[in-house]
């Protein structure tokens, strides 16, 4: 570790900002609870912060003043500038950006995972060691093109493998069998490889975009002919795929999407999950469980950024846009041409443009389908018996029933969430304002929420209680989390 590069690291290292920063306890918990814990690579914005909201409201128990501005700007702030923590994108078949974790943000994990167990009392030293030294052996072997040293090596191997069986058959019982530690050892060691492993995509996944960014630049600028960004694009791929990271990431995913060894892969967890010595293990069981579903994923991820580059490239193959930048290119130069010919003699008249701005130009695919009116079917009254009293009742019926004062509504909400650094739930707004309509108060509410931008779960309810108006009878409804915030973050609440 050289000097210069450690200053420009600590500097300039997402990474390092994340666990310098002010409430890097609680980002770092939250965003491993929703992408890691759910096993969830990406994100949709709504939901993200719906779940920031509601994790907010849990630590302001306890830890009143993390955590303490809206939802939407911290997502914002995560995901620009010198943070880069999680990427914030859209993606195809969504109609609202998605987020996802960058690879800084899997550093952290990585290093604070190791840095827990340390700090826990578990330090795997013999599993490790015999993991050096197996992949040192191993390493020996399959790097020697001496056939010596091969067979050396494999007669070795063998001798291991028959002793062992002879071992098995003369005694009847497996002899050499791990301790509980040294089971718990390796278990642990190989779901912390685990971990980096799903780490280690997100740089491969980083390098692919940044090609695809530059062919996109460069193509935009049109400074370079299409055959210099093309080969640039390729070089670039091509570099990558001849690195060491590169190779081994292709390497992987022709194993991992291999049905025969996703097939052993199963059957070694399958087995791993009835080992009594790991079954208080949880959490590392279930990242085992979840290993071959999340590889396939992840790789595919990548596979579909490179996609994507392959795509911009096809788009700058494509003859007709060339035709077009040709002619386009073409046109510029006549008027470049005309221009400095009439330098020397402009034209006397007054030159201009005037742009039609009164035409407006609508997507064909914006306009809703057409359906027809609504019929309704004539009734002939002319024999029609009037019921007085069926008539009266529905005259009761109408009488009784309660107009819902929104402009009333909406100032209990501004007046609920005015002063406050934390939503309120629609729960806590009826309690202080208690609904004069019933039930059909709480749905407008609702509609309230839903039409001023406040923030509605879609997973999560609240049980509210309503005290009936004829008595002293109370009964419960079940309705979707509402959290009213104020009105200046309404917009940004709903993101």
């Amino acid at each position: 570790m050289q000097l210069d590069q450690l200053i420009s690291y600590f500097a300039t290292s997402p990474a390092i900002r994340l666990l310098r920063a002010q409430h890097a306890p609680f980002i770092v918990n939250f965003l491993f609870q929703q992408f890691k814990a759910s096993s969830k690579l990406s994100v949709p914005a709504s939901e993200l912060a719906s779940a920031l909201a509601d994790y907010q409201t849990c630590i302001h128990e306890a830890h009143s003043e993390a955590l303490r501005d809206e939802p939407g700007q911290y997502l914002i702030a995560w995901s620009s500038g010198e943070t880069r923590w999680i990427h914030r994108f859209v993606e195809g078949g969504r109609n609202e950006p998605v987020y996802q974790l960058t690879a800084h943000t899997e550093e952290v994990f990585v290093f604070l995972d190791r840095a827990l167990q340390k700090d826990l009392g578990f330090v795997g030293t013999e599993s490790r060691l015999r993991l050096v030294i197996s992949t040192l052996a191993d390493l020996v072997a399959g790097a020697s093109c001496d056939p010596d040293v091969r067979l050396a090596h494999l007669r070795a191997e063998r001798q291991r493998i028959d002793d062992e069986i002879d071992t098995i058959f003369r005694d009847g019982h497996v002899a050499a069998r791990y301790e509980p530690a040294a089971i718990r050892e390796r278990f642990i060691t190989a779901v912390a490889l685990l971990k980096e492993l799903l780490s280690d995509f997100r740089a491969v996944e980083d390098r692919f975009k940044e090609i695809t960014r530059q062919v996109q630049r460069r193509h935009m600028d049109g400074r370079d002919t299409r055959g210099s960004i093309l080969e640039y694009a390729l070089d670039a791929e091509d570099v990558l795929k001849k690195e060491d990271q590169g190779v081994s990431f292709y390497e992987f995913v022709r194993f991992i999407l291999s049905p025969k060894e996703q097939e052993k892969l199963r059957s070694v967890i399958s087995d791993l999950c009835r080992i009594e010595e790991l079954a208080e293990q949880t959490e590392g069981l279930t990242t085992v469980r979840r290993m071959v579903k999340s590889l396939i994923a992840d790789a595919e991820k990548v596979m579909r950024t490179n996609q994507r580059l392959s795509a911009t490239l096809r788009r700058l193959l494509d003859s007709r846009a060339a035709h077009d930048r040709r002619r386009l290119t073409h046109l510029l130069g006549e008027i470049r041409t005309f221009a400095a010919q009439m330098a020397e003699d402009p034209p006397r008249d007054d030159v201009g443009i005037e742009v039609d701005v009164g035409v407006t130009i609508n997507a064909p695919f914006s306009r809703t389908f057409w359906s027809p009116p609504t019929a309704f079917t004539q009734v002939e009254m002319t024999e029609h018996e009037v019921d007085s009293d069926r008539r009266l009742q529905l005259f009761e019926m109408l009488a009784q029933m309660h107009r819902l004062d929104w402009r009333r509504m909406r100032d209990h909400v501004r007046e609920a969430t005015r002063d406050r650094t934390t939503p309120t739930s629609l729960g806590e707004l009826v309690r202080e304002f208690p609904p004069t309509a019933g039930v059909i108060e709480l749905l407008g509410y609702l509609q309230i929420a839903k039409d001023d931008g406040h923030i509605v779960s879609r997973d999560k309810t609240e049980q509210i209680e309503l005290v009936s108006e004829d008595g002293p009878g109370r009964r419960t409804v079940s309705v979707p989390l509402v959290l009213f915030v104020q009105s200046h973050e309404a917009v940004n609440a709903s993101v």
